[in-house]
C-alpha cells in the first residue's frame, strides 16, 4: 500500500500535505527511499489518501523491521523466528 500511495501522490496531494506541514522535499525522500515518514508525517499522509492509518502504520513498521534487518545479523534472526512463529500460529 506504503510504495502505491508514494507512487500516485498528485501535485494537489503534495500541496496538500504541504500545507500538513510536510515539506516537498521530503516527500522525495520518500519517494526515493532515503526516509520514510515519521508518524505524523504518516497521519498528514493516510488523511489525504485517505487510507486506514492503522495498515499504513503497520506496514511502515514492517519496512522499517525489514531495513533493521538487513544492517544487523541479531534483528534478521529476531525477525525470521517471529515469521516463522506466526506461520505456526496461523496453520
Amino acid at each position: 500500500m506504503y510504495a502505491e500511495l508514494i507512487k500516485n501522490l498528485t501535485t494537489n496531494d503534495r500541496k496538500a500535505l504541504a500545507d500538513m506541514g510536510v515539506p516537498n522535499a521530503r516527500v522525495s525522500e520518500w519517494r526515493t527511499g532515503l526516509r520514510l515518514p515519521t508518524r505524523p508525517q504518516m497521519l498528514a499522509l493516510a488523511e489525504v489518501k485517505g487510507v486506514n492509518y492503522i495498515e499504513l502504520e503497520t506496514e511502515l513498521i514492517a519496512i522499517e523491521t525489514e531495513k533493521e534487518a538487513e544492517r544487523k545479523p541479531e534483528m534478521r534472526a529476531l525477525l525470521d523466528r517471529l515469521k516463522e512463529h506466526h506461520k505456526t500460529l496461523m496453520m
